[in-house]
């Protein structure tokens, strides 16, 4: 997963809450990772129409420490346990919505190494945020395949086990949107796909 073209210059975020606990520093922003070569990290990527395999059970965890989400990106399975952790000696809070915006919860998490847990029925991308912290930011990718990654801090991603056939691969990242392309595996042997993301992407 490479970005060709120009690449977004973002601003830091401010820190602007608990400056005791998290720091006075701004925070750069997490929403564009690239290697040296333009490696595109924390882009999710799946296929489209692959039958098989089950479903990874979990738990999966979603950490808020140093007044950061860890990680950023994830990938978690539909109807999965999902064990959230504040790790900060501060409130916090989980505001989770779809990419439109829609509500799915809203939890206050105020003590330090309290969880919940909480799980998701409905396939696709859902946003995290902390309004006590407005820098703090994360997104999941629920996923009703077990064929869907999260690209690397090289922008390279991998689905072992698929079964031959010719499906759609589609990546979506916070930047450049979802983008979709045809992927045959072959029956023996292994599949490549160089996708490449773009500003032009995100207009579209």
């Amino acid at each position: 997963m490479t970005l060709s073209g120009p690449v977004p210059k973002l601003a830091a975020r401010p820190v602007n809450a608990d400056v005791a606990i998290c720091g006075k520093a701004d925070r750069p922003s997490p929403s564009l990772v690239l290697a040296k070569d333009k490696g595109l990290a924390n882009a999710v990527v799946w296929l489209e129409g692959a039958k098989g395999g089950a479903l990874p059970k979990g738990p999966f965890s979603l950490d808020q420490k140093s007044c950061l989400f860890t990680p950023y990106v994830q990938v978690v399975s539909k109807g999965a346990p999902v064990v959230v952790r504040n790790s900060d000696a501060v409130l916090h809070n989980v505001h989770a919505t779809t990419v439109a915006a829609a509500q799915i919860f809203n939890r206050a998490i105020p003590i330090k190494g309290q969880t919940f847990t909480e799980t998701f029925s409905e396939p696709g991308v859902v946003r995290l945020k902390c309004d006590v912290h407005t820098w703090m930011t994360a997104w999941l990718f629920v996923a009703d395949t077990p064929y869907a990654a999260v690209t690397d801090a090289e922008g390279r991603f991998s689905f072992p086990g698929v079964p031959p056939g010719t499906y759609r691969l589609k990546t979506w990242h916070e930047l450049f949107g979802e983008k979709s392309q045809p992927v045959t595996v072959p029956a023996s042997g292994a599949a490549k796909a160089d996708v490449t993301l773009s500003l032009l992407d995100a207009s579209n």
